[in-house]
């Protein structure tokens, strides 16, 4: 285990994907295991994108503010990447949807727009796109508006009945 992450569960997720083709949400700490893990071992092409949070919780002490998340991507050589030029934008500025998180009781929910982008350039219609820690859904709703199919995994029961509703409401 590297600050979070089992290498188990990314030498599984390796396993099912077709080709590698990946985004883990993370933290500064988790970048220099996942660039060892996928690029030092697997050899794969990488990105980092941010989401650059306009309304970050105010909570500092003695560091600085939680305004940034990172968006680790990486794929296979030869893994196409689609979308178009307004799609591909490596920089996101947006506020931490609060009316969300209370709304799905959830702390981490993502922004739609940010997760729509990232599959529009990671797949095609019909494609298939696993969540293996689906949260509130949103990643599954995102799936459901632009007309890829969806599987998704969650351990918390709450957060899988609510991503289960929103997901069968889109």
């Amino acid at each position: 285990m590297s600050n979070g992450f089992n290498e188990t569960v990314l030498d599984e997720l390796m396993r099912v994907m077709k080709k590698t083709n990946i985004y883990i949400f993370c933290s500064q700490k988790q970048i220099p295991f996942l660039i060892d893990y996928f690029v030092h071992k697997h050899a794969c092409n990488w990105n980092l994108l941010t989401w650059h949070k306009t309304n970050p919780v105010p909570a500092c002490n003695n560091k600085y503010l939680s305004d940034t998340e990172y968006i680790f991507f990486a794929r296979e050589k030869g893994v196409p990447i689609y979308g178009e030029y307004s799609t591909k934008k490596t920089y996101y500025v947006t506020p931490l949807n609060t009316k969300e998180k209370k709304l799905y009781n959830h702390p981490t929910v993502k922004p739609q727009m940010i997760l729509e982008n990232l599959i529009v350039n990671s797949s095609k219609e019909n494609d298939v796109v696993l969540d293996p820690f689906v949260g509130s859904g949103s990643t599954g709703v995102a799936t459901k508006k632009l007309n890829r199919n969806f599987i998704g995994m969650e351990l918390n029961k709450e957060y899988f009945e609510t991503a289960k509703q929103r997901i069968s409401e889109a």
